[in-house]
């Protein structure tokens, strides 16, 4: 059964969408605007913590990276260190050769070769390699360079050759060579150097080349170049330059076009190396390698992806380009942070902005058309103001270029208006209320309401009754607002407070065609029949600490409000009657990935999203009534997994806005991501560990292991490219195993105790798509050791029927040693038993989550201290302690923060202390200190302490990036006068810390025995 959204829910779907001219049909593009899905690898997947500057692919298809000073292979699970006694020192490039050798250049050493898991310095040597250059020619065929101090080398016949032409070259050193074919209207080949600009010459007969000739363009006099790239696009060829410290370049027939940081174009001009591929929908798309991120330019259009993207450091060192069997480009990036990979494949989720990153993110999207029939996008930010996203040009409207007379949104609505046209509304923090007209005019509304920081209309919908359009806004903290026939009338839910928090409106249209309204509150649901707003009874929503949004959704003859929560989830109602709504409480639904869910919101295909504070849930209803689940995080393209608030949309193409704590991601369902993958990969075996020693296989299909080889772990891998922990695996050895084993992801086989003999392993493989490899076998041999020989093993036989008589002989005194043993164990098992018990007994004295000591070991304690003090005439302290503000810190940042704090709070508490004093949480975030034979002046100091420690601890130690913490303290010491008891003692300390409370928190106060103030608690 399809769920159908509700005739009202269509107008509020409206309200997000201007109508749609019947000629406006081409999509919101945004093809430009999302960043490539990066995978990240560093130290918890083998890399050292250094610089990485360059990658290389080698015959086999395993990955290589260089980093300041080594090398790694990736396996695709791992990056494997792989040492290199003759070289230490940066890895420049790295580049096959196309003959099954892979080249490196170390900055010190020269060039390396890899010869399948060797590598080797190669005997020629120069002052200095720069880069490689591999030139790919029409035919197919390419051409190797390396660049020298003066002029290159050549690669051919499996040698390093010196250029001819070397000798006219003027200055170095050389950076790049590269060649074009109609450029100019001749072939050239053209030279890049890093300081003296670019060089070219005619291609003739390469065994006697031209003289090389400055390029004479003013532009490249001095250029300090980088690399260079020769590229086709629409028809004609480009060669693109880089430089650091000069910009970017690109030549083509039609001129010189230079891109500068000075002008705004270029984050930086620190470039590195450049790479060219080529979009699924046809776009030439350049990358470039920067200090400031990841450099894409299409049709010139200049976008940036750094650390907020995913990337490991902002700093891009080296880029490359694998292509996979079946077509798909794999970008590797070398950073200084590690080593990132990006598959430029279709990706239902697309990251559109990082607008309020670095602040609380993305609190309003409206994806709509224009009077013009042109879709575009608004996108607000608490502190960024507002972006507008039209003909893939963004353009930004903020308080400081003057459009905004403050830069918090809260949301932006189009809705039909009284007067019968659209209007496009714009919420501000403080409370304002803007118009924004077609033409980008901000137009001030008067409202009601009482503008405030902390002020705001938080949700808007409007509605048609006898036969004129309303408005009807949510504020923050003056309850409900209608406008209707120009005059604004407030409604507040009978029983509640005139600070009413009001964070989502929907209406409800019912079989009979009467309208009714819901609301999520602070207070709960509330329901307007027409005349009043009432809160439904608690017992109807249970306590679910307020809620954020509600969404009614037709489902067959039903209609069932869906209510976000703050801490309770979703709660379903069935208000097919809306007087007499009922909670349902099947479990057909699954449970949201986090009980604080932020907004439900259905599209027109049946399918539910629920954004919550941990991913957005996607349910689909299946034809049993149940619901399908899928939940979508980081890890698969969201932008950020926690939510906005009512920050999410579905567009009239069903795409899935929603707006994060990170920025704004979009999820279209329409997007195909079925593998075209139908080509089988290479499997290989990667590691071969016999008794912990190491070996890489190099392909190998035979192995001979030594005698008296206890373990063997034999790993192998399909190199897929991407998704490899999708891949499964099968394996059997053959004449031993009964059959090939089950499919999983497990990529080694483990064996112990083999005996000696011959063994073939035949592995199998699948990748991510289900597409098979082709089986490799690996056979491998264990030798006898002396005594498994045939005639040992007869003699041993002999031997043993010898011994088994005098074993017989032994029994009996054997018998009695294992007697005398047993009694030993059941001596020693009951001393551990006593020591176990002795561990709960003081496992039952400890808080577990703080580690101090409990309520009930503090009790015991203080009745003990009281009759040591009145026997001995000695004071006892006590202190009682409060956290500040614990509750809202906990709905601020969640109970886990809490957690953290209140462990680093009990923490340095106890570092405040003497050894004999003891520190106990009392209850919640309320802790007590016990000292023994301590006076006032030594009490109150130890508190005084306390709270200096605990106001110092900085944010990120008590779980939070911005907020500290600070405590308040009663205190006292006494002898306790006779009949005094524990309870006494602690109702005294207790009024003192009210006191404290009530002067201003953050500070220690002492018990007055003449005070009658009574023990109110302070939260």
């Amino acid at each position: 059964m399809r769920l159908r959204v509700p005739t009202a829910l269509l107008g509020m779907l409206a309200c997000l969408l201007a109508p749609m001219p019947a000629d406006a049909t081409a999509s919101l593009d945004l093809a430009d605007e999302g960043a490539p899905r990066f995978t990240v690898y560093g130290p918890r997947e083998g890399l050292s913590e250094e610089i990485w500057s360059t990658v290389g692919v080698d015959a086999r298809g395993f990955v290589w990276a260089g980093s300041a000073s080594s090398l790694a292979r990736f396996d695709g699970y791992r990056w494997t260190p792989w040492p290199f006694a003759d070289a230490h020192s940066l890895v420049r490039d790295m580049q096959a050769d196309g003959k099954g050798g892979l080249w490196a250049i170390f900055e010190r050493e020269g060039l390396a070769r890899l010869d399948g898991s060797q590598w080797s310095l190669y005997p020629a040597t120069s002052k200095f390699h720069q880069r490689f250059s591999d030139i790919r020619h029409a035919d197919g065929s390419d051409d190797l360079w390396v660049s020298l101090d003066t002029g290159f080398w050549h690669f051919e016949a499996g040698e390093w050759r010196s250029d001819p032409g070397n000798d006219s070259v003027q200055k170095g050193p050389a950076a790049r060579i590269e060649e074009t074919d109609t450029l100019f209207g001749e072939p050239r080949q053209w030279m890049l150097t890093t300081l003296d600009g670019l060089w070219y010459r005619k291609r003739a007969d390469p065994r006697a080349p031209a003289a090389w000739q400055r390029f004479e363009r003013p532009e490249f006099r001095g250029w300090h170049g980088t690399d260079m790239l020769r590229t086709q696009h629409g028809g004609e060829e480009e060669l693109w330059i880089t430089s650091y410290g000069d910009g970017l370049a690109r030549i083509r027939k039609d001129g010189v076009r230079i891109w500068r940081a000075a002008s705004g174009e270029l984050p930086t001009e620190a470039l590195y190396t450049l790479r060219a591929t080529t979009s699924a929908a046809g776009k030439q798309t350049i990358w470039i390698a920067s200090r400031a991120g990841l450099l894409r330019i299409i049709d010139d259009k200049i976008a940036v992806f750094d650390r907020r993207h995913g990337l490991p450091s902002d700093a891009v060192r080296g880029i490359k380009v694998q292509r996979n069997a079946d077509g798909t480009d794999l970008l590797w990036l070398a950073t200084e942070g590690g080593i990132a990979r990006a598959a430029l494949t279709p990706s239902q989720w697309q990251t559109v902005t990082l607008m309020g990153a670095r602040e609380n993110g993305v609190f309003a999207v409206l994806p709509e058309t224009d009077a013009g029939g042109q879709r575009q996008l608004w996108v607000g930010t608490a502190k960024q103001g507002l972006g507008l996203l039209r003909a893939g040009e963004w353009r930004y409207f903020t308080a400081a270029n003057g459009y905004l007379p403050a830069e918090g949104v809260r949301q932006i609505w189009n809705l039909p208006g009284p007067d019968g046209r659209r209007w496009r509304l714009l919420s501000l923090v403080g409370g304002q209320l803007l118009r924004v007209h077609d033409a980008l005019r901000f137009e001030p509304m008067s409202v009601p309401w009482t503008l405030g920081p902390d002020e705001a209309a938080s949700h808007a919908i409007g509605r048609r009754i006898d036969g004129r359009n309303e408005l009807w806004f949510a504020t923050l903290h003056s309850g409900i607002f209608r406008l209707r026939n120009g005059r604004w009338t407030r409604f507040i839910a009978e029983g509640v407070d005139p600070d009413w928090t009001v964070v989502g409106l929907a209406e409800q249209v019912d079989a009979s065609g009467r309208s009714w309204l819901w609301a999520a509150s602070n207070r709960g649901l509330a329901r307007f029949d027409g005349e009043h707003w009432r809160l439904l009874p608690a017992d109807t929503v249970m306590d679910a600490d307020g809620f954020r949004s509600v969404t009614p959704i037709v489902d067959g003859s039903r209609t069932i409000l869906w209510a976000s929560s703050n801490r309770s989830g979703v709660v379903r109602l069935d208000v097919t009657d809306p007087e007499h709504p009922r909670r349902l409480t099947d479990t057909q639904v699954p449970a949201p990935p986090d009980p604080t869910v932020y907004s439900v919101v259905p599209d027109r295909q049946g399918r539910i999203y629920v954004c919550t504070n941990n991913g957005v849930q996607q349910l689909t209803r299946q034809s049993d009534g149940s619901y399908a689940e899928r939940v979508f995080r980081r890890r698969d393209g969201l932008v950020h997994d926690e939510c906005n608030t009512n920050a999410q949309a579905i567009d009239d193409q069903d795409r899935y806005w929603v707006g994060t704590l990170g920025g704004l991601g979009v999820f279209d369902p329409g997007i195909h991501t079925g593998s075209r993958d139908t080509q089988p990969k290479p499997l290989h075996f990667t590691d071969w560990i016999a008794d912990g020693v190491s070996t890489d296989p190099q392909d190998r299909d035979e192995w001979k292991l030594p005698a008296g080889t206890r373990e063997v772990q034999i790993e192998f891998t399909v190199l897929s490219g991407l998704r490899e922990q999708e891949s499964t695996y099968r394996s059997e050895l053959l004449g031993i195993d009964d059959g090939p084993g089950a499919w999983s992801h497990d990529h080694a086989r483990r064996f112990s105790g083999l005996a000696p003999g011959d063994y073939e392993l035949r592995v199998e493989a699948r990748d991510f798509a289900g597409t098979p490899s082709s089986p490799r076998v690996l056979k491998f041999s264990v030798d006898a050791r002396w005594w498994e020989q045939p005639l040992v093993r007869m003699a041993f036989v002999l031997l043993l029927a010898a011994l088994v008589a005098g074993l017989v002989l032994l029994y009996n005194r054997g018998l009695r040693a294992r007697q005398r043993r047993l009694k030993r164990e059941v001596a020693e098992r009951t001393l551990e038993i006593r020591a176990a018990n002795a561990r709960l007994t003081e496992l039952s004295y400890q808080d577990p989550l703080t580690g101090v000591a409990n309520r009930r070991r503090l009790m015991e304690a203080l009745d003990a201290a009281i009759e040591r003090s009145v026997v001995r005439g000695l004071p006892v302290g006590l202190m009682v302690i409060d956290v500040d503000h614990f509750k809202q810190y906990n709905d601020q940042y969640g109970h886990l923060a809490g957690d953290v704090a209140l462990r680093a709070i009990a923490q340095a508490l106890q570092s405040a202390t003497r050894e004999q004093d003891l520190v106990a949480r009392f209850g919640g975030e309320e802790f007590a200190c016990l000292l023994i034979d301590a006076d006032i002046d030594i009490v109150a100091g130890c508190a005084e302490r306390m709270r200096a420690l605990v106001e110092a601890l900085p944010p990120r130690t008590l779980g939070n990036r911005t907020q500290t913490v600070t405590i308040s303290a009663g205190v006292l010491s006494r002898i306790p006068a006779p009949g005094e008891h524990a309870a006494d003692l602690l109702r005294d300390a207790d009024r003192a810390l009210y006191q404290a409370k009530h002067e201003g928190r953050n500070c220690v106060r002492r018990a007055n025995s003449a005070s009658a103030m009574q023990p109110t608690r302070a939260t």
